[in-house]
């Protein structure tokens, strides 16, 4: 099992239990439930896809990309990861290597601090609609994946709905509040 954590100098019980989780401790969890999935039907396996993450909210989609990279599966996606430091970029090794392995998928990394080293060679600042366009020019055919902040998945809907996005090509995942 992984999971997906981020933690903050003032963490909830809740993290501070996790951060000191042992090797062999039993752990209790409930069933993996939702439509926030890659579309799976033969004839939905065609369908090109854009992941939008913010910050942690990129977990689902290293389950996703991870389970193309293990099927070998070839499927068009452009991820979309904005993070406001390198070193905040979560699961890139991953994301990295299904670039190299040629099957379809492409990350869009975006810093959005101040402080970007002049080494970096992603993109700058936030992921807006123009930024959208430009990297995925057919964005009006794709299905949408958004996870991260409420109101990150929030604005993100308005943006492509603003775009000519049907809601119905758009699917979201949030985090209600921090634990």
């Amino acid at each position: 099992m992984r999971l997906g954590i981020k933690f903050y100098a003032n963490a909830s019980t809740f993290k501070r239990y996790l951060a000191e989780f042992k090797t062999g401790s039993t752990m209790l969890a409930g069933s993996i439930a939702g439509d926030f999935t890659l579309p799976w039907l033969p004839w939905q396996k065609k369908r090109k896809l854009v992941f939008i993450a913010g910050g942690i909210g990129v977990t689902p989609f290293r389950s996703m990309v991870r389970y193309l990279l293990d099927k070998k599966e070839v499927r068009d996606v452009v991820l979309f990861y904005s993070n406001k430091t390198q070193a905040e970029i979560a699961y890139k090794d991953v994301f990295d290597a299904a670039q190299a392995a040629n099957i379809g998928f492409r990350a869009v990394y975006t810093l959005t601090d101040k402080g970007i080293p002049p080494t970096w060679t992603g993109g700058r600042g936030y992921v807006d609609a123009a930024m959208i366009a430009r990297e995925v020019p057919d964005y009006k055919k794709r299905l949408f994946f958004i996870s991260g902040p409420r109101s990150m998945v929030t604005a993100f809907q308005k943006t492509l709905h603003d775009m000519g996005v049907p809601r119905r090509r758009i699917k979201v995942d949030f985090f209600p509040g921090f634990a």
